[in-house]
């Protein structure tokens, strides 16, 4: 199995990106790139979704993973994305709440009532 690091010099070199792009890209220091870069140091999960949405491949195979490179573009919301909301439901007692409250109890139907009026809220 690769290391992250060499994934990520695989990754740039697939993309024709040099250090200093993805270093803009991610917002991720630049000294913090040149240690995972170097196999010093791993990415925490944060920044490893970071650097796999900025040379667009997929986070399983940035890890090591035997999975095609390619980040997969038909997903409902990016890995990154999913990421960031989990992180943000583990603060959200509310959130946490509902979820477990009526997610596994409701009918497909309601569900999909659920998610238009989310919709709707959240486009106000």
């Amino acid at each position: 199995m690769k290391s992250i690091a060499d994934r990520i010099k695989e990754g740039l070199e697939m993309r024709g990106m040099k250090q200093a792009e993805l270093v803009a890209k991610t917002g991720i220091g630049k000294s913090s790139i040149s240690t995972y870069i170097s196999g010093d140091y791993e990415p925490k999960q944060r920044n490893l979704y970071k650097i796999a949405k900025a040379l667009d491949v997929d986070v399983s195979w940035l890890m090591g993973n035997d999975v095609p490179a390619e980040s997969q573009g038909n997903e409902i919301m990016s890995s990154y994305k999913l990421a960031n909301i989990t992180n943000k439901l583990k603060n959200d007692l509310q959130a946490q709440e509902l979820l477990k409250l009526y997610y596994d109890n409701l009918s497909d139907d309601n569900k999909k009532r659920i998610l238009d009026l989310a919709r709707a809220l959240g486009s106000s």
